[in-house]
């Protein structure tokens, strides 16, 4: 009798046949098996996500502190903050959309630029929004003398953020200035 290869089958010196069912099971098997790891990491990787990296991501950081931010305007020129260390109330002063072309540059390049002021006190912010223009006027004139090397350097836009502090509390005549801050900087 011939020997098919896909149906004979010889063992312990016996013929048998063989069912063409056992080589489907094992191709069979083998794409459940790799299906089976898939679904495994697919499965893993979310539990990760969810367990491990969410946490990490929506993690603030202090925990303890939080801030609320109340619009008093809708020109979005004043900003009230309020920080949950103690009964301290700081207010931030914006002045946005300051637009300069920096010393050097011809008129090819411009900066868009704005920034809050924290005051100490809620006389000061009546005392800012009296003052705008003057502030405004500063801003663009020290920001204008600016080169672009200047404005791009770390080192130097902290110095510029120190001369605007000084500038503005010498025009607002206080030292309540607690800080100024860049909410927008956009350098083309």
């Amino acid at each position: 009798m011939p020997i098919e290869d896909d149906k004979t089958v010889v063992e312990n010196g016996k013929q048998t046949a063989a069912a063409p069912a056992a080589a489907e099971k094992k191709k069979g098997g083998g794409v459940l098996m790799f299906a089976g790891i898939g679904v495994g990491a697919v499965v893993i990787g979310i539990a990760l996500a969810l367990f491990v990296i969410k946490p990490m991501m929506s993690d603030s950081g202090g925990g303890d502190e939080t801030t609320q931010v109340e619009k008093k305007d809708a020109g979005d020129k004043k900003k009230s903050s309020k920080k949950d260390h103690g009964a301290s109330r700081a207010l931030i002063h914006e002045i946005s959309n300051i637009v300069v072309n920096p010393a050097g540059t011809g008129g090819s390049r411009f900066l868009s630029a704005s920034f809050g002021f924290e005051l100490e006190s809620a006389e000061l912010q009546a005392e800012f929004d009296k003052k705008e223009p003057i502030i405004r006027d500063a801003l663009i004139t020290i920001l204008a003398s600016k080169t672009v090397q200047q404005l791009t350097d770390p080192k130097q836009k902290e110095i510029v953020r120190f001369q605007i502090k000084k500038r503005v509390s010498q025009l607002m005549e206080t030292e309540q200035l607690a800080g100024v801050y860049f909410t927008d900087f956009v350098l083309q």
